[in-house]
């Protein structure tokens, strides 16, 4: 019987903790969801209704931080509409939407939540396998990081998203499959960092943000880089092939003051000369090559420069 009570007296805690708390981490583990012992119905109906009970019963104090992170997200179950219209207020800060990649529905994140004063201030958004359409209507004055992995969204509609977003500093964009052309615009003075990971369509990236300085690319083709005049790299990291000559023929006089360089390649074809150039601040180099081939006529020497 002691032992009955005690466990009703935990269990009533940690329910108030929940409703009281303005950081919520929604996620199988935290919710003492069963992964191993339970089939994936059980799992969706569990998680479905400690969310649902935790938020209906969520106190008036404002939610800063939202995270859910669950991989089994069944939209015929999942109340994730309602989850996050009442946990995007505007007192909101960081919020997570990380679903499963294995399901082949993308969630339609109801971008009309960050409108108004709801979005001002988020300094932290992350999307995991949603379609994102956001607007130019959109309020993040305050987004200082931004990830999206495996999301829908257009370089258009990412352009919306870009427009009031005049504090963000880094940025993550992983399996974003419907974005050609990646526009990164002047006004985003505090950017300094991006990654650019598998995003299969994408063939050109203009960056004119002048405080860029870290730029991370990873891609099975050829990607156009148009840079800023006066843009000067700290660190630079591409793979695609063909990397190295690309950068040799258009990229040497921004890397001018690189401290780290690292360029990954293969089916390169090296028949351009390399300029005549110095890394003066160069502390790190990692030039990994595979079926690498030179022109018969090319003077093996000159490529030593990119090395230099």
């Amino acid at each position: 019987m002691q032992d009955a009570a005690r466990a009703a007296c935990v269990s009533h805690a940690f329910k108030r903790s929940w409703r009281c708390y303005p950081n919520l981490a929604f996620n199988t583990k935290a919710l003492g969801v069963d992964e191993r012992s339970c089939g994936k119905d059980e799992i969706v109906r569990n998680f479905t209704s400690k969310v649902d009970n935790i938020l209906n019963n969520h106190s008036c104090i404002a939610i800063k931080t939202l995270e859910i992170v669950f991989r089994y997200y069944d939209d015929k179950v999942c109340n994730l509409d309602s989850w996050l219209q009442t946990a995007i207020t505007p007192g909101i800060e960081k919020l997570t939407v990380q679903l499963s990649t294995k399901s082949r529905k993308h969630y339609n994140f109801p971008c009309s939540l960050l409108a108004s004063e709801n979005g001002k201030l988020i300094q932290y958004l992350k999307l995991s396998c949603c379609a994102f359409s956001p607007t130019v209507g959109l309020c993040l004055k305050s987004l200082s990081r931004l990830e999206l992995l495996n999301v829908n969204i257009t370089g258009d509609q990412l352009g919306s998203l870009l427009h009031n977003a005049v504090a963000l500093q880094r940025m993550k964009l992983n399996g974003c499959d419907y974005i050609i052309c990646l526009k990164i615009p002047f006004h985003l003075q505090q950017l300094k960092y991006l990654e650019v990971f598998h995003c299969s369509s994408l063939r050109v990236i203009e960056i004119e943000a002048p405080n860029f300085s870290n730029f991370q690319f990873r891609g099975l083709r050829q990607v156009q880089l148009s840079l800023g005049v006066a843009l000067q790299f700290k660190k630079f990291d591409m793979s695609f092939p063909g990397v190295v000559s690309y950068t040799c023929a258009n990229l040497l006089s921004n890397l001018r003051y690189v401290e780290a360089l690292s360029l990954c390649s293969w089916h390169e074809i090296i028949d351009t000369p390399v300029l005549p150039i110095k890394f003066l601040h160069l502390k790190h180099l990692s030039v990994d090559l595979n079926a690498m081939i030179f022109s018969p006529t090319y003077d093996v020497l000159l490529f030593s420069n990119i090395l230099v």
